[in-house]
């Protein structure tokens, strides 16, 4: 270098930097929070479309007035699923404002009717505190809902009663329902509940199980973010835990739920996913448009959706490179060629919906200098009622299709026990460093359904031997989880107290035998599930189960030396073959033969 030129660096920190490096580059350290978020919103009041100018002065009010008590809030007081900063949070209240302004803009250069246009002074107000709800308090966790929903209300009430703020019929939001059970209609311009947004849902029971979808509150709301933002050209980040039905409603609505020129592209990242390969996959869905420039096909907008985005493996210094790629997209407009000589491809006419959970686990931190492109939301977990709501509905479906009535007057019932039964697990059996399987979510609760749902129409004829058939089912999928004879003690005393209280009944009224043990392994070829009460006598005899199995599993017989254990073992790998989407994972004391269970099956 000459002495006249000067090497400048802009970095997040400085967590990799050795002593050398910082002595010997001047430091100017920029706080987060100096810039402050007037610009943001100066910036945003100038690019307003022609049509919404005049209200101005009404949306920097409404503006100044919640927001910045609002971000004070999440900052001191509430738990985020993924951390976020202030100026990302306000960019994603304008990107939503932004895409809900759109039906009073108009489109393809057509002026909107005049009577929407109208409406817009009446609307306004209720849009902005909308998009705030699902911008400032979507980050954060289902505790920190219920604080974000006391604050709005306080602050609107505190507003309306200083005359900062004027909302018209209609306009003010109820003051029994909470924000987030809420949405603004447009063309009724007042607040509904969301499940008055959608159609009656009709559930077929002979659709695969993993491929029904029930509305709930949380997924109508959830889809609907989504169409708008992604309707409005913005990128969309779903973060929340394992099982809050992020890669569900997401798939579905790209798949079913998206106009025709919108072509979907799905990616999955894995602790071993490389730039070379996510630039590969890419780049081989998209047409040259001319020199320099790719897309999807004429006439088509490619949406990249990628699962588990937090995956990939962290380098020495922190990168990861798939990530780093797409940041290098979302900064550019593209990338460059590995080949010579490397020419750089503008991809256009592409957006990326991500999905991802909260670091650890497996899941890393991810850069906030890629997480700023995305408008974040935050899937929290399902409230019991959208639970039973979403259980009940296909239980319910399929034990008044095949059952008699009295099998079918039950359903709620079960459905409110193996909720009750799940949130009881959660809560008094945590995971420790001894126990450290002891995670439950609800693909545990999805697979005590699945396994009722197998039951035989023919010889299920009394709600008594389905009882029996849901106590087995939650033992397979719960019990079968625990390590230790107290947890054991524990949840059997559970079973007999939900019997009681939900169903009226004793454990002996319903349970007749010892053990209770389901399966469709007796009688070869079986499609149904069978009672197997008679396991003691089958199993009595090592000959009996090399007579029932052959020699060659002589070696499975010398293992599972405990008749209830044997009995489990064979029921979870029947389930696991029959049901969709299982894994079985094996977790057992030393000497208890698990490899070669595996191998010899």
């Amino acid at each position: 270098m000459s002495p006249q030129m000067t090497m400048m660096f802009e970095v997040e920190d400085l967590a990799v930097a050795s002593p050398a490096t910082v002595s010997r580059c001047g430091m100017v350290y920029m706080e987060p929070d100096a810039l402050g978020i007037e610009p943001l919103l100066a910036s945003w009041l100038a690019r307003l479309p022609e049509v919404v100018k005049p209200h101005q002065q009404a949306l920097s009010s409404l503006f100044n007035g919640v927001v910045p008590e609002a971000l004070h809030l999440v900052r001191k007081k509430l738990r985020e699923t993924v951390p976020t900063t202030n100026h990302g949070l306000v960019m994603s209240c304008f990107n939503l404002m932004d895409a809900m302004l759109k039906p009073y803009v108009g489109q393809e250069g057509l002026p909107a009717p005049l009577e929407v246009v109208a409406a817009l002074p009446h609307d306004l107000p209720s849009l902005m505190l909308f998009a705030i709800t699902w911008s400032l308090g979507a980050s954060c966790d289902k505790a920190g809902r219920a604080v974000f929903n006391s604050f709005i209300k306080q602050k609107l009430s505190a507003l309306t009663s200083e005359g900062k703020l004027q909302l018209t019929d209609g306009a003010a939001m109820p003051d029994t329902a909470d924000v987030y059970d809420l949405c603004y209609d447009r063309q009724a311009h007042s607040w509904v509940p969301w499940m008055d947004t959608i159609q009656q849902f009709k559930c077929d029971p002979d659709k695969p199980f993993a491929q029904i979808i029930v509305p709930t509150v949380d997924t109508v709301r959830y889809t609907f973010l989504v169409d708008v933002l992604l309707a409005a050209g913005k990128h969309v980040l779903c973060v929340g835990e394992t099982g809050t039905g992020k890669t569900l409603s997401l798939s579905a609505k790209l798949l079913d739920g998206m106009p025709a020129e919108v072509q979907p592209v799905f990616m999955t990242f894995s602790a071993r996913t490389s730039a070379n390969q996510t630039q590969d996959i890419i780049d081989s869905k998209m047409d040259k448009r001319r020199k320099g420039v790719y897309g999807p096909p004429a006439g088509k907008r490619c949406i990249i959706f990628v699962d588990d985005l937090n995956m990939p493996q962290r380098e020495r210094y922190f990168a990861q490179p798939p990530l780093e790629l797409l940041r290098q997209w979302f900064d550019h407009g593209g990338w460059y060629e590995r080949k010579p000589p490397c020419a750089f491809k503008n991809i256009v006419d592409t957006q990326f919906v991500g999905a991802m959970g909260p670091p650890g686990g497996g899941r890393n931190p991810v850069s906030a200098r890629l997480l700023r492109h995305f408008n974040f939301l935050s899937f929290a977990e399902l409230s019991d009622e959208s639970v039973e709501r979403i259980f009940s509905t296909i239980l319910g479906a399929f034990f008044r299709k095949y059952f008699v009535e009295s099998i079918a007057n039950v359903t709620q019932q079960l459905v409110s026990g193996t909720v009750e039964l799940y949130n009881s697990i959660r809560t008094e059996l945590l995971p420790t460093p001894s126990k450290s399987h002891y995670t439950f979510n609800l693909r545990d609760m999805s697979k005590v359904v699945q396994g009722i749902m197998r039951a035989d129409a023919k010889t299920t004829t009394a709600p008594e031997q389905v009882l029996a058939l849901w106590l087995h089912e939650t033992s397979r999928v719960f019990e079968d989880r625990l390590t230790c004879r107290e947890d054991h003690d524990w949840f059997r005393q559970h079973q007999v107290t939900l019997l009681q209280k939900h169903f009226g009944l004793a454990y002996n009224q319903v349970v007749s035998q010892e053990r209770l043990i389901y399966g469709d392994y007796l009688v070869p070829g079986a499609e149904v599930k069978v009672c197997a009460n008679q396991l003691c006598a089958v199993y009595n005899s090592r000959q009996t189960l090399l007579d029932l199995w052959g020699p060659a599993h002589a070696a499975l017989a010398a293992a599972l030396h405990s008749l209830h254990a044997t009995a489990s073992c064979l029921s979870c790998w029947c389930r696991m073959h029959k049901q969709q989407r299982w894994l079985l994972f094996l977790c057992y004391c030393r000497c208890t033969a698990r490899s070669k269970t595996c191998l010899v099956w």
